[in-house]
């Protein structure tokens, strides 16, 4: 009986794979190209890249994928609707076979070269092939793309990277020198320094005009400081300073307190004092005493900071602790820490490398282009309505325009906005110019990736475009890209990247 019940299971298996398996008797292959014959397992492939572009394409008409949690969901919206006048199956089909002219086009302009791969670009490739196996194999493997239609694919794309480096790489055949990366660079990169200062309270409440003075009195103080520092880099260093005394008393204002009952159940907050020490300067702010307790953050250059509390809590009351924390730098690269309790200083110190870039960010220019819609059949054909393109400024958008058309070299400002003042500086990127730093080879071939991508790309599709496909019809009538799991896909790339 166990023997008959293992016969039946391979059975079911056996069927289910066969519903999009690329072993089938007469379509193994699915089209030839120029004298080369594409596999199943290629051309399947290449239908997820274009199935996911089929979505992306409806997600920009306004379908809504947000909702979909399930393979079935997801087909339903993609299934029955036209993309460019063709079904959408249709579109997908095209769509692959627009990849698969692509990835022939690639390798005979590869050749056409004379390129090769070296030793370790071929490892490189058993690499990516023996990782991509591990992650999707059982998925590739049920729907018919197999280990050696994969290793094509990753040989296909190191090809590819050789040929846009033929081009558009150093001492490449379309003359892109490093110099024109390197001032791209410059030109729309900013690096700054600042600080962000809340309008708002622990309850997300705008203050009050009082409060706002108040807050306007210290950024001015904090101003002043910057423009007294006798050159740009003892003001950077005061900077860091500045960030770390808005943080403490941020963190003094919103939690750096103990709360506690007293006798007639009203709620005590004890005032706590957050000092930090250093060379030149000690700086200490003391918390008012309140009420009540509001776990608020703090948001800087370097991120969103809170006081770390320890809550217990009982039928009678709650009692929340927060450990106050002195920090005293005595010289560069060389800190010293304790935890206040119960009146008692415990010590440790330990060496660190300074960073002199500590809480700098360099901030891209963004350039957006306006989309425009067709107008409606009784509207007059020349005119067009701009749609309306959502922006997302680092740190803000007038901090941002501020930055990019009116800062001046090394000179700091405040920056007034409806929720929060911000110091900022821009500061001179060429500085930072160097192998070491900010001009490294990754950095270079980004800014090049950048500049020249799309251009690389229109160029591969223009080669595709002198060659034509003999389709096995019966191949695509049988490799329905709609049976393919979109979502077993996914999850198990974030499996892997995730490492789940």
């Amino acid at each position: 009986m166990n023997r008959l019940k293992k016969i039946a299971a391979a059975f079911l298996s056996l069927c289910c794979l066969l519903s999009f398996s690329a072993c089938g008797k007469g379509t193994a292959d699915v089209m030839t190209i120029n004298g080369h014959t594409i596999r199943a397992g290629i051309y399947i492939y290449y239908c997820i890249d274009a199935y996911y572009d089929a979505i992306a394409v409806l997600s920009d008409q306004g379908v809504d994928f947000n909702s979909a949690k399930t393979n079935d969901e997801i087909r339903e919206l993609v299934e029955d609707v036209q993309i460019d006048a063709v079904s959408s199956e249709e579109w997908i089909q095209n769509k692959a076979t627009e990849y698969c002219l692509q990835y022939v086009a690639v390798l005979e302009e590869f050749d056409r070269l004379k390129l090769e791969l070296t030793e370790d670009e071929q490892a490189e490739i058993e690499t990516y092939r023996d990782s991509n196996w591990a992650t999707l194999g059982e998925f590739y493997t049920e729907y018919g793309i197999g280990e050696q239609s994969v290793e094509d694919v990753l040989e296909f794309e190191q090809k590819k990277t050789k040929v846009y480096q033929h081009y558009y790489g150093n001492d490449g055949e379309k003359g892109v020198t490093e110099e024109e990366l390197r001032d791209y660079y410059i030109e729309n990169n900013a690096r700054v320094k600042y600080v962000k200062m809340s309008l708002t309270d622990g309850a997300g409440n705008l203050l009050k005009a009082d409060g706002k003075k108040k807050m306007m009195d210290m950024a001015e103080d904090f101003l002043a400081r910057l423009e007294a520092a006798e050159d740009e880099a003892a003001m950077l260093e005061e900077f860091d300073y500045v960030i770390e005394d808005y943080k403490n008393y941020a963190t003094s204002l919103s939690a750096a307190a103990v709360t506690t009952t007293d006798a007639e159940g009203n709620t005590v907050t004890t005032a706590t004092t957050t000092t930090t020490a250093r060379t030149k300067k000690s700086t200490t702010t003391t918390a008012a005493t309140t009420t009540t307790t509001a776990a608020a953050t703090s948001d800087s250059v370097s991120g969103d900071s809170s006081a770390e509390t320890t809550t217990t809590e009982s039928a009678a009351k709650t009692t929340t602790t927060t450990t106050t924390t002195t920090t005293t730098t005595t010289a560069a690269g060389t800190t010293t820490s304790g935890a206040s309790e119960t009146g008692k200083n415990s010590t440790t110190t330990s060496a660190t490398t300074t960073n002199p870039y500590a809480n700098e960010t360099i901030i891209a220019k963004m350039t957006t282009t306006e989309a425009t819609e067709k107008p409606e059949n009784n509207a007059d054909e020349s005119e067009t309505a701009a749609t309306t393109t959502t922006v997302s400024y680092t740190p803000s958008e007038k901090t941002y325009n501020f930055i990019f058309n009116d800062a001046e070299l090394g000179k700091p400002e405040i920056i007034e906005e409806d929720e929060n003042y911000y110091i900022v500086v821009r500061l001179d990127i060429e500085d930072r110019m160097n192998e070491d730093d900010l001009w490294t080879e990754s950095r270079m071939e980004s800014v090049r990736s950048t500049l020249y991508s799309e251009d690389f790309e229109a160029m591969v599709e223009d080669w595709a475009k002198n060659y034509s496909e003999e389709r096995n019809e019966r191949a695509y009538k049988r490799y329905d890209p709609f049976e393919l799991d979109l979502m077993a896909y996914t999850e198990a790339l974030y499996g892997s990247y995730y490492g789940y």
